[in-house]
């Protein structure tokens, strides 16, 4: 089993009168069959899970009184009273989390879709429509008036009588296409009614029937054509969220995107491998502009106009920095959940501290918190946007993935102070308010099926977005080309993760999704939403505002592109969204990613918590690099017309092969390194029949773009596939081989055993550069950040996870790849230009490169 998955969702609603009874299913969800591509859902016989509900509002002591009843006779929650209650469902092995909100009454309901696209599948249903409902007023227990109904069953949906053999709808509410709408402007798309009685007629909602295998054309930006197209890195610009006539601001996003990543010093090393890169574009246009807000937003300045309710709203919950110290609001929201409806309770810090809440500090929170804590709320749901691929920025508190491990034991009703048993039950619960970051921009699950999308860390090779690439064919021609971004298990493709799917929203978002498999991110840098209420007395209808022409950010564009790529090339995050440990100091293992290590990989045995060793920092067995090739053929044994192994590099660097031949240059041979399917690196294979030191060129082949490398009793020597590496290392004046660390900066390292930080507080994030201590006799490069060696905080965390300098991309979007990032990249696209990469961007002080003359 993967996961646990709760039908309807994990954020139920219950009227106490005039909707049918509410019967929640809980499935696992398992890997696909052998051969098959769709996770396997399977219901969970009622005898075999069970539902424990908690009263968090409730005083300390009353928090298990009133609360609602799961019947595992007839899967039926029943309550007697409205509240908000938290809940895990749980087997005996595993768990859910989440909320429960109770109603006197619904007063009425609409669909939270302007209209709707769904897939062409005969065999699944796709796409569900949100469905919302307005709620009786229960002001003294903080319910929301507004609540998100979607696949409760209240609502009975069913095709349009003429569309009946056109759509169909699943059990859970999802919406199935069976034939392909009209696309011409004029032409009526299908029509999905739903009928909840005793609450009005019957209302429609227009779903559009896509084939997303149409073979769409795709547009070649750069590149010199399809030859070798297997061994290239392509690029493919997507766009989100343009309507028709913005098809030409979608080209001059892309235009600008290409022309800046691979002229602008502050992309490099993307220029240098300008030669190795193929772009094309393919553009599918939205019915919307912007994309779905999976978040509340916060209700804010707010004005009338011609009876519309014009506002400006901050994501609940909110992430920017109040300035005042203590937790941010995001942060407090975790450890305290959210507030009610028209929160009144008095001196909230005190009720906090007694209510036994994992990490919780009364001295983190201050009156300038709590006033923007009571915020975190808004009357309305932002109504979903109908786009093309269906993204989603942030994530409803409805869509949750299970949790790991086995429920919490639930305590006696007595609710016992300082009892372990309810702490570890609270905590448990209070995970429901932990919940993706609002700047995320991924697959919407209300738009993907859960057969299909598990969530954004998992490959989901079927979903909508990689069929519609799969099936990409160049312009005007049958050359179909979308296989080349296709992920395959336990193989490495040069093109995956090379997908920017650029969203036309205002807000700032983007996310590296589906495994490495697509970039994702919107245009604008805007933190706030702009959204109308339709009407000023009765609150229902929440849309987004959004204008007939979004401004573009299109230095942020290249940069998120540029950095979101970095993922692609096995690149991790080195920025801090929270401080402290974030299990770095408990993780043995190697980390996969390239540029990241943990303390307790690096931990030395017997030393310090903090103490690291830096002989078991991969990066700093990179070597510097004067001459380089990457083999286009398997090397092969000759003696003629010098005995050693032939390698075939190409004609480009064989002026520089012939001076290594003339000075008995040292060659080294490496095996091709980049292990599937993200194209790892390090560290780097060092075993014998991997690694080979001390050759020399014993003859260049021009004829053949080959050389012949030899040394004294090693023949037959081992096969070198395609792609290793041939190269001349770097050497100082005593003939040592320069490492990309300096060899002061890692005898400092080796004495000190601590990380270079200048600020080595790690109690809160740090977002800046970080500058190295002083190093004795020893001076760093004019910009100290970029100096090579081990720097705390990364992996999003500001303790135990280290990275290689204290100012990289991966870092900061903003700034230019570290040296040891560039040469990964380099490495891996073409190792050609290693010399040229190292001469040009390797971060040295002028008075230590004189001493390597």
């Amino acid at each position: 089993m993967i996961d646990l998955l709760l039908y309807p969702h994990c954020d139920l609603h219950l009227s106490l009168s005039g909707t049918p009874p509410l019967k929640p299913v809980l499935l696992t969800r398992d890997a696909p069959a052998a051969g098959a591509v769709q996770f396997v859902l399977t219901p969970i016989p009622l005898t075999d899970w069970d539902i424990d509900f908690f009263a968090p509002h409730n005083t300390k002591g009353f928090r298990f009184t009133g609360i609602p009843v799961f019947d595992r006779s007839t899967g039926v929650i029943t309550a007697t009273t409205p509240g908000v209650f938290l809940f895990q469902a749980h087997t005996k092995t595993n768990h859910i989390v989440g909320r429960l909100q109770v109603h006197r009454s619904i007063v009425g309901w609409w669909f939270g879709n302007d209209s709707i696209t769904t897939p062409l599948d005969r065999t699944l249903a796709h796409t569900q429509p949100s469905i919302y409902a307005k709620f009786s007023d229960d002001a003294d227990v903080g319910t929301d008036l507004i609540g998100d109904i979607t696949g409760h069953g209240y609502v009975q949906l069913a095709p349009a009588a003429a569309d009946s053999a056109r759509i169909a709808v699943s059990p859970q509410g999802r919406v199935q296409g069976l034939v392909v709408s009209p696309t011409a402007p004029a032409d009526t798309p299908w029509t999905l009614t739903g009928t909840l009685p005793g609450l009005g007629p019957p209302q429609d909602l227009k779903v559009r029937v896509i084939d997303y295998t149409a073979k769409y054309p795709v547009v070649q930006q750069q590149g010199g054509g399809l030859a070798g197209l297997d061994d290239k890195h392509n690029v493919l610009f997507l766009g989100e969220g343009f309507r028709a006539q913005d098809e030409a601001v979608f080209d001059e996003i892309v235009t600008r995107a290409v022309h800046e990543m691979f002229e602008k010093p502050a992309h490099e090393p993307y220029g240098i491998l300008r030669g190795s890169f193929n772009v094309f574009k393919a553009f599918a246009p939205s019915q919307q502009r912007a994309l779905t807000c999976g978040f509340k937003i916060e209700d804010g300045y707010e004005e009338e106009v011609n009876g519309e309710v014009l506002g400006a709203g901050f994501p609940v919950p909110f992430n920017g920095d109040l300035g005042a110290g203590g937790y941010t609001v995001e942060e407090l929201v975790q450890r305290v959940g959210l507030p009610m409806r028209g929160e009144h309770r008095a001196n909230l810090p005190d009720t906090w501290a007694g209510q036994d809440l994992k990490d919780f500090k009364k001295s983190m929170v201050g009156p300038a918190l709590v006033e923007r804590w009571k915020k975190q709320q808004s009357v309305g749901i932002p109504h979903a946007r109908d786009t093309f691929f269906g993204l989603h920025l942030g994530a409803r508190l409805a869509d949750r993935s299970s949790g790991s491990g086995p429920p919490a034991e639930k305590p006696s009703a007595t609710d016992p102070v300082n009892d372990e048993k309810v702490r570890t039950f609270v905590a448990r619960l209070y995970e429901f308010y932990q919940n993706e970051p609002t700047r995320n921009v991924t697959l919407d699950p209300r738009r993907h099926p859960p057969e299909l999308y598990l969530s954004a860390s998992y490959v989901n090779p079927a979903n909508t977005l990689l069929r519609f690439v799969k099936w990409l064919r160049l312009g005007g021609s049958t050359i179909e080309v979308g296989e080349q971004w296709q992920p395959v298990d336990g193989v490495f493709r040069p093109s995956r993760g090379l997908i920017a799917l650029i969203a036309y929203d205002d807000l700032a978002g983007g996310t590296n999704l589906n495994v490495r498999t697509v970039t994702a991110q919107s245009v604008g840098v805007q933190t706030s939403l702009g959204y109308v209420y339709a009407s000023a007395a009765d609150r229902r209808h929440l849309r987004r505002a959004t204008p007939d022409r979004i401004e573009v950010d299109h230095d942020d564009v290249v940069q998120t592109v540029a950095h979101e790529f970095g993922h692609s090339f096995n690149l991790g995050d080195e920025y801090e969204y929270f401080g402290g440990d974030g299990g770095g100091a408990a993780q043995t293992t190697e980390m996969s990613e390239d540029n990241l290590a943990a303390r307790g990989f690096l931990h030395v045995a017997g030393e310090p918590d903090d103490h690291i060793n830096p002989d078991a920092v991969k990066w700093f067995k990179l070597p510097r690099i004067r001459t380089a090739s990457a083999l286009l053929q398997d090397s092969v044994n000759v003696t003629s017309p010098v005995r050693g192994v032939k390698l075939v590099v190409g004609p480009r660097n064989l002026a520089e092969w012939e001076l290594a031949r003339k000075e008995f240059s040292e060659v080294r041979l490496r095996a091709f390194g980049l292990l599937p399917p993200y194209g790892q690196q390090l560290p780097l294979p060092s075993k014998p029949q991997d690694y080979l030191e001390g050759l020399i060129v014993g003859a260049v082949l021009p004829g053949e773009g080959a050389i012949i490398v030899s040394r004294a009793g090693s023949q037959p020597f081992p096969t070198f596939v395609k792609g290793s590496l041939a190269f001349v290392p770097l050497k100082d004046k005593q003939h040592r081989v320069l490492q990309v660390v300096e060899p002061k900066v890692l005898t400092f390292l080796q004495t000190s055993h601590l990380p270079m930080n200048q600020d080595r507080d790690t109690t809160k994030k740090n977002d800046k550069d970080d500058n190295p201590v002083a190093i004795p006799d020893f001076s760093p490069p004019c910009h100290a950040a970029r100096l090579i060696g081990v720097y705390e905080g990364g992996n999003h965390y500001a303790e135990a996870y280290y990275r290689p300098t204290g100012r990289c991309k991966m870092r900061k979007s903003s700034v230019d790849f570290c040296h040891v990032c560039a040469w990964l990249i380099v490495n891996r696209v073409d190792p050609g230009s290693h010399a040229l990469l190292d001469k040009d961007r390797y971060p040295e002080s002028k008075k230590e490169a004189k001493k390597h003359e």
